[in-house]
């Protein structure tokens, strides 16, 4: 048998036996899968809705408002489908403020909606779970959720998995519903160097295992404040400076978001080019003729190096980025620097994308409004695409 496959099996066993303690009466988190479309550069995760044999994929929204976008014609399809009433118990926890009117004609209660008009309607959402952080069970467990939908085909089928702000997104359901810590993480996929692509999204508690790194990895973590109000369900965090090769980037003050739709971290003009300046000029490889949607292209030869980027956050944490999440290969030869130009009056100065976390495990507490984030997985010989067998 080869060294390598003794040692997984060496890791599974050690894992399990270390973990033994966990009571298998009480599963630990969700941990369902993450998948990215390598032509549209999105993050989705599978779900079968409802009395639904098929699944389908719903995109990954960080800070959106509804728990799961959807067509309410196709919702209502569902054998265990139940539209919410106006006046219910579901209704006023999900929008209290939603005035029930009567229908003019038939003078019933009407259905209720959300607060950006969308309808809401309860069924069974199934999700896989792990009892150790280590194995994902191959059976799913089910839970009846408010969901909403709208009347016309929605532009994109989404998934809230955001926890600021809104009771109403999957996470805060499932973790209300099972009694979980505040806490959601995020492990993105990248296209390249895993054969399924599938990365992790983690709901309640943490212990975060990526064979063969045998730690737990919120060991590694590092961590930030999450600022921001009760009106936004933005997840924003206080970058002080970026800094390349010792050098400081100058930056404009304001809030950075974190976001799973910005498939690149977007920067306002000044700070954009002033990051292309200071990387080409640490860069030790030749440049390249640009390639959209990106300005800086390098000859790389096959690899992805070049110099690191540091992002300096409140408290003293450091966010490094190494050549796998600045450098996007867009052929065999050539990778560009995949950071995007976001204009000169941006809502937010920095918006940090998918890219730059593909390979992260990411951590939010909503109860202690802390930002944790790992170095890179592939640092430890791993990444967010690891296989994950049941032993049960």
């Amino acid at each position: 048998m080869a060294p390598r496959v003794i040692f997984l099996l060496f890791s599974l066993v050690f894992l399990y036996l270390a973990n033994t303690s966990h009571s298998l009466e009480k599963f630990q988190s969700f941990l369902h899968p993450i998948y990215k479309d390598k032509s549209t550069n999105i993050y989705s995760i599978p779900l079968s809705i409802g009395s639904s044999t098929s699944s389908e994929e719903f995109v990954l929204d960080l800070n959106g408002a509804a728990p799961l976008l959807q067509n309410c014609a196709t919702a209502a399809k569902s054998t265990t489908y139940h539209p919410i009433k106006c006046g219910s118990t579901r209704c006023n926890y999900a929008n209290p403020n939603f005035p029930c009117p009567n229908n003019v004609i038939t003078k019933k209660r009407t259905v209720c909606r959300s607060s950006d008009n969308a309808r809401l309607f309860r069924d069974t959402v199934p999700l896989l779970y792990t009892f150790n952080g280590v194995y994902t069970m191959d059976s799913e467990k089910s839970s009846s959720l408010t969901l909403t939908c709208s009347d016309g085909a929605p532009t994109l089928k989404q998934i809230t998995v955001g926890l600021a702000n809104t009771h109403l997104s999957i996470p805060s359901q499932l973790i209300s519903m099972y009694q979980l810590p505040q806490k959601m993480a995020l492990c993105l996929p990248s296209t390249e160097g895993s054969k399924t692509y599938s990365g992790d999204l983690w709901i309640g508690k943490g212990e975060y295992y990526y064979l063969p790194y045998l730690k737990d990895v919120s060991k590694i973590f590092a961590s930030t404040p999450l600022i921001g109000n009760d009106k936004s369900s933005d997840y924003l965090i206080d970058v002080k400076s970026i800094q390349i090769g010792g050098k400081t980037v100058p930056i404009l003050y304001g809030a950075t978001k974190i976001s799973t739709l910005a498939p690149y971290t977007v920067l306002q003009t000044s700070i954009y080019k002033a990051l292309l300046t200071a990387f080409a000029g640490n860069a030790k490889i030749a440049k390249a003729p640009a390639v959209k949607p990106f300005d800086a292209c390098f000859h790389s030869n096959g690899g992805r190096g070049g110099p690191v980027i540091d992002l300096m956050l409140r408290g003293g944490a450091k966010w490094r980025i190494y050549g796998s999440n600045s450098l996007v290969k867009v052929n065999k030869n050539v990778a560009c620097l995949g950071f995007v130009d976001g204009g000169v009056k941006p809502k937010n100065p920095i918006v940090i994308g998918g890219f730059q976390m593909e390979d992260n495990l990411v951590e939010f507490d909503l109860k202690a409004s802390k930002f944790s984030f790992s170095s890179s997985l592939l640092l430890h010989n791993t990444s967010c695409s690891v296989a994950r067998l049941s032993p049960f």
